[in-house]
């Protein structure tokens, strides 16, 4: 049973080589960070303590299935730079067809540090702010052929919105020619749409909804699609249409935005709001008088 999904990871990693592109490591220093890498994958943890228990239960790929404890662990890691990650990133990317049309999928997220001093973890905006200071982490992932392209940290501070300009150099300096990008609202600004712009790159970006012109494209379509066979998204049981717009006053060129009506959507928020509302009423009776 236990064998069932090592094997799995191990066919993957042969499959795609990884071993070749770790090429600062001798066969223990590629074995050992493929075992972390697979039991990350299959115990669904990273915390090196429990790696020797994983390890007892498993095999390995590191020579003679030796079983390294939690202080070396930690010493092989601190030992990674950032040279080695350019490296390997590199490597991975030289091995992908630069003509061919992709997709970009990319998103990045936060995770709270409760380490002590790491000079990385600074106080910024997470989703869920507990009150820790932060790291960030993003990755970049090929729709088209379903792989990651490449991934990236950088201290709490810095939001989102502000980072993608750098991820979309390290793309342009990988030699994508023919590439889209699909983001969250995140990163929606003028700025980076003008970056964008200027790369020649398209892309399919989510908006906030509580932005003027937003609200504006809404109210102006209000009860043209709601309804209609024509605007049915089947699969998704969504209703939808596309206008063209301009994003902004000085835009250069028309937009096409996707408008969306879910009616169980609509339905669930109303009842929400009701239930908060009822919720509000209650309170200020208490306090009546």
């Amino acid at each position: 049973i236990r064998i069932g999904a090592f094997s799995v990871v191990r066919r993957i990693i042969e499959d795609y080589k990884l071993a070749e592109h770790l090429k600062r490591w001798d066969d223990r220093g590629k074995g050992l960070l493929l075992d972390l890498a697979a039991y990350s994958v299959i115990a669904e943890s990273n915390v090196a303590q429990h790696f020797s228990d994983y390890a007892y239960n498993h095999p390995l790929m590191t020579p003679q299935n030796k079983i390294y404890s939690d202080s070396t662990i930690s010493r092989f890691i601190r030992e990674i730079d950032d040279n080695d990650r350019v490296e390997f990133l590199n490597s991975w990317n030289a091995t992908h067809d630069k003509n061919e049309k992709i997709y970009v999928s990319y998103d990045s997220t936060n995770k709270n540090c409760k380490a002590g001093d790491i000079e990385m973890a600074e106080y910024g905006h997470p989703k869920n702010d507990v009150g820790a200071p932060i790291i960030n982490y993003s990755i970049a992932y090929d729709m088209t052929n379903e792989k990651p392209l490449l991934y990236e940290s950088y201290p709490g501070s810095i939001v989102d919105v502000s980072q993608l300009k750098y991820m979309l150099e390290k793309i342009r300096g990988y030699g994508y020619k023919k590439i889209g990008f699909i983001l969250d609202r995140g990163y929606f600004s003028k700025a980076n749409i003008q970056f964008m712009d200027s790369c020649d790159y398209d892309f399919v970006m989510m908006v906030k909804g509580r932005a003027s012109f937003v609200h504006g494209l809404i109210m102006e379509h209000m009860g043209e699609f709601e309804s209609k066979r024509a605007c049915s998204i089947k699969v998704y049981r969504t209703y939808g249409m596309t206008v063209k717009a301009k994003l902004y006053a000085d835009d250069d060129t028309d937009r096409y935005f996707h408008i969306y009506y879910k009616a169980k959507k609509q339905a669930s928020e109303r009842a929400r709001l009701e239930a908060d509302l009822d919720r509000m009423e209650a309170e200020m009776d208490k306090i009546k008088g």
